[in-house]
């Protein structure tokens, strides 16, 4: 488990260590969250704990009880498809707007972005720096869109999201097919071309819904 490298962003740190931890399954949807272990691992008070799994509980991540803890939310076949139906409709439009009013500072981040996401992950350690690189991909489009509303709406999907995705980039030929998507998402952007970069995310998202859905319960 990874320790607290210093006390600047103590609450983030602590909120990042335990999120990493439920995604990568260290613990099991519906496990109790062990508190008082997970402090002394790394080093911290109880109070950052708490302040985390209370983050985690807005986001839809972790339930917590009184008098029995916090424990791993479950992820049902209905959250998923609820979780990616939503995001279809939010990330076409996300795809639109930026690619309306995207700069060329931005379309070369977007460009280095998708190199790093294009090395398929092979292992298990892998998996964490291919999802960051993707969501870099699509938080710089979100940032384009120079929507405040639509960034605080994708901010709800994105908490449950990355759960999905570590799930679906390990099922096969998957990781291959993100990769080939966002290059045609990107192609459409640097043309400026909203009806097609609109239309690409929303067949990018649908492909994903339906290769979670078919492997549910290897998502679950």
């Amino acid at each position: 488990m990874k320790r607290i490298v210093n006390n600047t962003n103590l609450r983030d740190q602590t909120y990042d260590i335990i999120k990493n931890m439920i995604i990568l399954r260290d613990i099991e949807p519906g496990k109790k969250i062990n508190e008082e272990q997970i402090a002394k691992e790394i080093r911290v008070s109880r109070t950052p704990i708490r302040e985390a799994l209370c983050r985690l509980e807005n986001e839809g991540i972790v339930k917590i009880i009184p008098r029995r803890g916090a424990f791993v939310a479950d992820l049902t076949e209905t959250n998923v498809c609820e979780i990616l139906l939503i995001r279809e409709v939010l990330e076409g439009l996300v795809a639109r707007l930026a690619s309306e009013n995207m700069d060329e500072k931005t379309l070369d981040k977007l460009r280095k972005a998708l190199e790093k996401v294009s090395t398929i992950p092979e292992k298990d350690r892998e998996l964490i720096n291919y999802t960051r690189s993707e969501v870099e991909f699509h938080s710089l489009l979100l940032g384009a869109s120079n929507n405040r509303m639509l960034k605080n709406m994708m901010e709800i999907v994105n908490a449950h999201l990355q759960i999905i995705r570590l799930r679906t980039v390990v099922l096969p030929e998957r990781a291959q097919k993100t990769v080939k998507e966002h290059h045609q998402i990107l192609k459409a952007i640097e043309k400026r071309d909203a009806d097609a970069a609109e239309e690409l995310m929303r067949k990018h998202v649908r492909s994903v819904r339906e290769v979670a859905l078919k492997n549910i319960e290897a998502i679950v």
